[in-house]
């Protein structure tokens, strides 16, 4: 059986701490991989980057997976990262931890499009000396 973590990456939350219509898209796709794939973990990237909420995206993430039914132990919060570049460095090695052999990324297509965010590199130089697989999961959603 191959060992597959999915790791869903954050966005900024809103003021109110309610989460960005790009982050629910990446939650609904979030859905659909755990259904087709059944990774043995969930991890839920990304620390605080709006202060005013004083809440991280990862846990704003948790509490809409466990709104749809997602069982918490399933789910990790991976909640020090501000950027993709963090999101890399923070959540591969937790996968690697769990003994992933394929890491599913999921995020917006505009986040693998737009070279400026490096999503692709961050995630394929921090597993260059393993032998995991890497899948990069998304839909274009003309947002």
């Amino acid at each position: 059986m191959n060992k597959t973590v999915l790791i869903v990456l954050g966005n900024r939350l809103n003021d109110d701490g309610t989460i960005t219509k790009f982050q629910e898209e990446r939650l609904e796709m979030a859905l659909e991989i755990i259904e087709k794939y059944q990774p043995i973990k969930v991890i839920l990237s990304g620390g605080i980057a709006n202060i005013i909420p004083n809440k991280s995206e990862a846990e704003a993430m948790e509490e809409y997976l466990l709104n749809k039914g997602v069982s918490p132990s399933l789910l990790i919060k991976e909640d020090q990262s501000h950027s993709t570049g963090e999101n890399a460095l923070y959540s591969l090695p937790i996968a690697k931890e769990l003994g992933a052999q394929t890491i599913i990324v999921c995020t917006s297509d505009y986040h693998l499009a737009d070279g400026g965010y490096n999503t692709i590199r961050y995630f394929v130089n921090g597993l260059k000396d393993t032998n995991i697989s890497i899948m990069f999961y998304t839909k274009n959603t003309n947002m």
